[in-house]
């Protein structure tokens, strides 16, 4: 129910048929057969994108990229990126041609566009757009085809196919309701409301997605993450939602080893399961250092928001198991280890650092280059480098924040040099 990233499998593999899934997903198709433009509502990452992605790899299993995705909350976003516009001709210098944008492209096309954020959209991108809506409806005869007029370029009809959809995220109020959408030209849409996965929807999707954390690792991972989200938000740090959770399963499944298999245990009876689960103290410190980069690991710049990370630092570490003084050191005091493997010739086969190996891209010849800059390789260094190699390992984007001079370009062009030389 989680958003797929670009290199991962098809949605198909990636969805999973919960009672609330299934039933938001035939809600959207008898939308998407009566052709009528959709907005999709609900809490952050609760799968509004990966439901309107299945539906398009049912609709069309043989075509890729049938969605395109336009997210209006950029702000340098405006209608000629979307229209088009006139650009300098490569092959004919000195001249101009018409280039035109994503969005008469994907009308041609036959392709579904998604406005994601339409809530956060500019008004003179939703004025734009509110013709292209408004020529679709029920209202419309059997048969019509979406159109929008373009300045100096006439009229494009969309061809058969075109869909138009548009979500936003929104926090669901204490009775769980949504407001009623305001941004301009939304009455136009017919809006679903996608509710967030219960309780054993959650459960459900970790077991199938994780198969290793099947049965008390996915309960007590569920009721960590629950812990996190009790404790509420701060100003200046995002809202704890559903993409956390699967980024935890999916980091905590990565550390532990493959010969361990996590035990089941009495639910009923345990405050804290995780400990129960995972026995091995080694195991259980490591799954607290990928909670801290998935929960509280961006750090504060605020007193408030210093507190708060604080708090999640410390119900991380009772479910998991580790006391507070184990806990300190292992975000202030420990120092991961590092290595270097090389083949009989010398060259560099990986790098291993803490729990993470990455495999180095073997080089035909015998002769290694040194890094282009040298690299101290402190305390603080190599707890950098770890993290950012467990991120690299999943293929996560990775955003370093700190002042000038302390190392965040330094270790990753060093990384980069260990591995690629």
């Amino acid at each position: 129910m989680l958003r797929p990233t670009p290199s991962s499998p098809q949605s198909s593999d990636l969805f999973v048929e919960t009672p609330s899934a299934v039933q938001s997903l035939r809600t959207l198709a008898l939308h998407h057969s009566l052709r009528v433009p959709t907005l999709l509502t609900s809490a952050p990452s609760s799968g509004k994108s990966l439901l309107l992605s299945q539906l398009a790899h049912t609709l069309h299993p043989d075509v890729r990229n049938q969605i395109v995705t336009i997210h209006l909350a950029d702000t340098s976003l405006d209608p000629r990126s979307l229209l088009g516009s006139y650009v300098s001709s490569p092959t004919n210098p000195g001249t101009f041609e018409w280039k035109e944008g994503v969005l008469v492209r994907a009308m041609r096309e036959g392709k579904w566009v998604l406005l994601a954020n339409i809530d956060k959209a500019s008004s003179e991108v939703l004025g734009m757009i509110k013709p292209l809506v408004e020529s679709l409806g029920l209202d419309k005869y059997v048969g019509g085809r979406a159109m929008l007029d373009v300045p100096n370029r006439g009229t494009v009809v969309a061809e058969d196919g075109f869909a138009i959809y548009a979500t936003r995220s929104l926090v669901p109020s204490r009775n769980g309701t949504f407001p009623t959408p305001t941004f301009f030209g939304a009455h136009k849409f017919h809006e679903v409301i996608v509710p967030t996965p219960s309780a054993e929807d959650l459960r459900l999707i970790i077991e199938t997605k994780f198969r290793r954390l099947a049965g008390s690792a996915a309960a007590g991972l569920i009721r960590l993450w629950e812990a996190v989200r009790a404790l509420g938000t701060a100003s200046s740090l995002r809202d704890v939602g559903l993409r956390e959770l699967d980024k935890l399963c999916t980091r905590v499944e990565h550390v532990i080893p493959t010969s361990q298999q996590a035990m089941d245990v009495d639910l009923s009876d345990a405050a804290f399961v995780l400990p129960a689960v995972f026995p091995n103290p080694t195991v259980r410190e490591d799954i607290y250092l990928e909670a801290r980069d998935v929960f509280f690991g961006q750090g504060a710049t605020t007193a408030s928001a210093r507190v708060h990370l604080e708090a999640v630092a410390a119900i991380i570490a009772e479910h998991v198991g580790i006391s507070p003084d184990r806990r300190d050191w292992l975000l202030h005091d420990r120092t991961p280890e590092f290595e270097i493997q090389r083949d009989i010739n010398g060259r560099t086969t990986a790098v291993r650092v803490g729990s993470t190996r990455l495999r180095a891209k073997v080089q035909t010849s015998a002769i290694t280059a040194p890094p282009t800059r040298p690299f101290a390789m402190h305390k603080p260094a190599v707890q950098l480098l770890a993290r950012i190699a467990t991120a690299v390992s999943l293929n996560e984007p990775v955003l370093l924040t700190g002042e000038t001079g302390t190392g965040k370009t330094s270790a990753v062009t060093h990384l980069a040099a260990l591995l690629h030389r």
